[in-house]
């Protein structure tokens, strides 16, 4: 069982985080499923019961336990970004706690954070909660996350750095997830049974004004099928118009980052330099910030079920995300290099238009 951290110490946090998290989430996904999103809180509070022995350490005196369980911050990731530590969708915020480079560097960070280890990314985000508590994570408000007697207070010498020695690495957590992404469809691209090579670029997204021989390579590729010259390897402002018509004519978010679904598209994609090949007519996502998830019911999730219907992929809508839905999209998403992670957000949206589904 894990020592109840003293109120201002961190080192149990970090040393418990790691095997906490091997434990516990394939329980609390089953009561996720099994209650609905709903009771998500619930169930999390049940899966720690029964993982820990206790759920809510409670220092004498009655004051909180110092800082949020892993199984919270587990729950904040699969949110943020389906536990990627290492996803760049191309949105501007980046790894498993979606840090935009403002606030990384707010706390101390270098680099970009999904080319940091998921330990410095937990240190980091540690650092952030004490300074601002939630208020930086959307997903913390939609989740009903509740803040303790360490968040902003602004308290950090006690937080033990990443190999320091006295920590077990942060939340390497359970299994990762593949790299993907929800804003811009990143996910790595999946190499050669397609007869598409595996995107080169790692973590790392091409984009203007850098020149290297993987861009070429695109370049040559588009070349090959007519649409481009030889390519220099320079990514300039033909290579940036190229790619985001490349993006738009086939429903991705046309921002010229050059990343894995992008570089798929080089042999797979719909192009063309003629004006009266319009991109697709593709309704702009209705939620905002708020994705659709399981347990959920409203008029536009059934549009979207309705044009999977028109497709011959699914039954006429309700409206309601239930099972079939959940099946479909993490299909869908699959099928399209996203991360299958079952959100009803703006590329897996337009992909009910443009995405393959079979």
């Amino acid at each position: 069982m894990p020592i109840a951290p003293k109120p201002g110490s961190a080192a149990p946090f970090f040393a418990d985080w790691t095997q906490e998290n091997i434990e516990r989430p394939a329980l609390a996904e089953r009561l996720r499923e099994s209650r609905g999103p709903r009771n998500w809180g619930i169930a999390a509070a049940v899966a720690t019961l029964i993982g820990l022995g206790v759920s809510t350490l409670v220092a004498p005196g009655g004051s909180a336990s110092a800082d949020p369980s892993s199984n919270t911050w587990y729950r904040l990731r699969m949110c943020e970004s389906s536990n990627n530590y290492k996803i760049n969708t191309g949105n501007g915020y980046y790894g498993a706690y979606q840090f935009d480079l403002p606030t990384w560097r707010s706390v101390g960070g270098s680099g970009y954070p999904n080319q940091n280890s998921k330990a410095e990314q937990d240190y980091r985000a540690l650092r952030l909660y004490r300074s601002r508590g939630w208020q930086p994570w959307e997903c913390a408000s939609i989740l009903g996350l509740a803040e303790d007697s360490d968040a902003r207070s602004g308290r950090y010498g006690d937080i033990p750095k990443p190999g320091s020695g006295g920590s077990s690495g942060g939340g390497s957590s359970s299994g990762g997830s593949s790299s993907g992404g929800s804003s811009s469809g990143g996910s790595s691209s999946g190499g050669s049974s397609s007869g598409v090579p595996a995107f080169p670029g790692g973590s790392h997204w091409y984009t203007y004004g850098e020149t290297n021989r993987h861009i070429k390579t695109f370049q040559d590729q588009m070349h090959k099928r007519g649409y481009f010259p030889v390519g220099t390897g320079e990514y300039g402002p033909n290579t940036r118009r190229m790619i985001k018509r490349l993006q738009q004519l086939n429903g991705l978010v046309p921002n010229g980052y050059l990343g894995p679904n992008t570089w798929r598209l080089a042999w797979k994609g719909r192009y063309s330099t003629s004006a009266s090949a319009a991109a697709p007519k593709i309704p702009a996502f209705p939620g905002g910030s708020h994705w659709y998830t399981y347990g959920e019911t409203n008029r536009h999730i059934k549009t979207f079920q309705d044009q999977m219907h028109k497709r011959g992929y699914f039954p006429v809508g309700t409206g309601e995300y239930g099972p079939n839905t959940r099946r479909m999209i993490k299909r869908l998403q699959q099928l399209n290099g996203l991360v299958p992670n079952g959100y009803l957000g703006p590329n897996t949206w337009r992909l009910a238009w443009v995405g393959t589904y079979r």
